[in-house]
């Protein structure tokens, strides 16, 4: 399991280091729920578990397509995200297998 210690955590911002090493659904909600136990002011405590697991299987499936890997090898699970943004996230989700 990916080490709590890979994330920052801020009130609008939860960036998790060297993401793509997560890769299953089950692993990225413990992970997740780990740095939510951490504390209650922040933005992982504030959006949506499957609303971030979404966009970090978005960023996982870009990552393992060669697709701007520099840029997707993390993810930024930001508090306020557009509906478009939503709405990708949920159309690629779809086509990430793991």
């Amino acid at each position: 399991m990916k080490d709590i210690h890979d994330a920052s955590l801020s009130p609008t911002n939860t960036h998790i280091l060297d993401s793509y090493k997560v890769k299953t659904k089950a692993e990225m909600r413990e992970y997740l729920q780990r740095l939510r136990d951490l504390c209650n002011d922040r933005a992982v405590n504030l959006r949506d578990m499957e609303s971030m697991v979404r966009e970090w299987r978005s960023h996982n499936f870009f990552y393992w397509m060669h697709i701007f890997r520099s840029r997707t090898k993390d993810v930024d699970l930001e508090l306020h995200q557009s509906w478009y943004r939503e709405l990708f996230c949920r159309v690629v989700d779809f086509f990430y297998f793991w």
